[in-house]
């Protein structure tokens, strides 16, 4: 079975590398990017299975991501999640700029990765 491929975008290291690590740990494959417009990059050469994206990042922020990805061919349909400080605020905006889950910071790995696999198990 192929390994999921995922992309981890956030401009804080930290989280970004957490993030990424549970989601390998758990059996995916990450790349990472620390901007939108690298994650844009990122997915139309790499075609993930699934995004995961802060929504504030300088330049290119989560939701216009969101939004650009909807508009791609090649990624009109990757779950996107949305895990975001502010996310009580901010769900409905990025429920419209296209994410499909929109999580708190900080979220548990656990919850992540449960969250991952249901979307990827979801029919398209």
């Amino acid at each position: 079975m192929k390994a999921s491929i995922g992309l981890v975008v956030d401009d804080d290291a930290q989280i970004r590398s957490l993030f990424a690590e549970v989601l390998r740990d758990g059996g995916m494959q990450v790349f990472e990017a620390e901007s939108g417009g690298e994650a844009l990059e990122l997915a139309q050469t790499n075609s993930p299975d699934f995004v995961v994206t802060d929504i504030q990042m300088p330049g290119l922020d989560g939701l216009e991501l969101c939004r650009r990805l909807r508009r791609s061919p090649a990624t009109a349909k990757t779950p996107i999640v949305v895990v975001s400080g502010s996310a009580d605020e901010q769900a409905d905006e990025a429920t419209a700029a296209g994410c499909d889950v929109v999580l708190a910071k900080p979220c548990s790995p656990a919850l992540l990765l449960a969250t991952i696999r249901q979307l990827l198990i979801k029919p398209s």
